[in-house]
């Protein structure tokens, strides 16, 4: 290229062959050793810095579009912004050029130059001077407003649904993606660990009161017909009760509680005695304050059905014990009550718990792992530890000394 050069002048004033050629005599370059294409550059009048923002691509994004999938930006007005592929959550944060970048149409680079032929002028005008560019970054999804608007109308029973003092908003999928900040798949990703379910077009939660009511009818109903040992068949359990629940509501309910076995044509789902066993030590649990732990064991072993076996691994990450009190008790503590923010999360944890063991904080900080960093690593960046009785605990940074 013989020069790209750029002057703020009126955009009817562009350099002709022969001041591009004085120019390249005071250079002492010899033309014949140049590119015959000359392009020359000048400002427009009116450039347009505030039309144009940049972006930087992540490869995940920049194949996506590639793929035509769509991208898009979600979130309220009040929300910062998040960019969005079909799978993956970005946040989108405006960084500054340490150089001005020019903005500019049909610039030629090395490979499309022509090597041979008579000097040709190409005149470039800049439209726009940009200090700053979007940058992105993956990030965990913000889910915890997708909680906030399921739990605005709980399913509470069809009664409930037809009095006018309990109806509250309803919300479709198209919903979410509109108000969620985070993408389609993590979207349905979270419904599925809310237990979500579609119910006449919209998404809803069981109150859980309700779904305790529908649970035991369940589990009643496969004590008598042994398929607490034979698995649930879903068509004669929904035959069974749909006259007190909505076959939605039963499906759901044998769903989450049960896992469909495979290679049959019946439906037939066999109960997860892990998640059965947790629901009912929530009923025990929920509305109790502190339990003495030991009493708590007795109740729990006599709530659960005839035959599962109760084991303390169960309540993780939905009851916290305390070994120090006299008497050890437990109480409700649950994950998805607590701060989706990383450091909220540890500061609302050690507000809650001054020193916590290993085993005690993995189950409330699991989800906040990522490829990069796994619960050792957020306790590092997050914890400070020591050693208590010959065991090794996590306590707050923040702490004094």
């Amino acid at each position: 290229m013989a020069e790209e050069s750029a002057c703020s002048v009126d955009d009817t004033v562009k350099r002709s062959l022969d001041d591009v050629n004085t120019v390249l005599t005071y250079a002492k370059l010899d033309a014949a050793e140049l590119h015959p294409h000359i392009q020359t550059i000048f400002f427009s009048k009116s450039l347009e810095n505030d039309a144009v923002k940049l972006l930087e691509l992540d490869t995940d994004v920049l194949c996506a579009l590639e793929a035509g999938e769509r991208v898009v930006l979600r979130g309220d007005k009040d929300d910062t912004a998040v960019l969005c592929t079909k799978n993956k959550t970005f946040d989108l944060k405006e960084a500054e050029l340490s150089n001005s970048m020019l903005l500019l149409e049909n610039l030629s680079y090395g490979p499309d130059l022509p090597d041979e032929g008579p000097q040709e002028i190409h005149h470039l005008q800049v439209s726009a001077v940009l200090h700053k560019y979007f940058e992105l970054r993956i990030i965990k999804p913000r889910l915890q407003k997708l909680k906030h608007l399921l739990d605005e109308n709980q399913y509470s029973g069809q009664e409930c649904e037809e009095d006018p003092q309990h109806q509250g908003k309803k919300y479709t999928m198209d919903d979410f993606l509109n108000r969620v900040q985070a993408s389609e798949q993590d979207i349905t990703d979270g419904l599925k660990k809310l237990r979500a379910f579609e119910f006449k077009g919209f998404w809803r939660v069981l109150d859980f009161d309700h779904l305790s009511t529908v649970l035991s009818h369940v589990i009643q109903l496969s004590e008598e017909g042994d398929w607490i040992n034979t698995g649930i068949p879903l068509a004669e359990c929904i035959e069974v009760l749909q006259e007190l629940f909505p076959r939605e509501v039963i499906q759901h309910v044998v769903s989450c509680y049960a896992v469909l076995q495979e290679n049959n044509e019946s439906e037939i789902y066999r109960i997860n005695e892990d998640k059965v066993c947790q629901f009912y030590a929530e009923v025990c649990l929920r509305n109790a304050g502190k339990f003495n732990l030991q009493e708590f064991l007795q109740v729990w072993e006599q709530s659960v059905p005839l035959g599962m076996k109760i084991n303390l691994s169960q309540v993780e990450g939905v009851a916290l014990i305390d070994r120090e009190s006299k008497p050890e008790t437990i109480s409700f503590f649950s994950v998805e009550d607590l701060p989706e923010e990383v450091s909220e999360r540890f500061d609302y944890l050690f507000d809650t718990k001054k020193k916590w063991t290993l085993q005690e904080i993995s189950p409330y900080v699991s989800d906040l792992t990522t490829d990069k960093l796994d619960v050792g690593a957020l306790l590092t960046k997050y914890a400070r530890a020591s050693v208590q009785n010959g065991v090794k605990v996590f306590s707050s940074r923040k702490a004094a000394s």
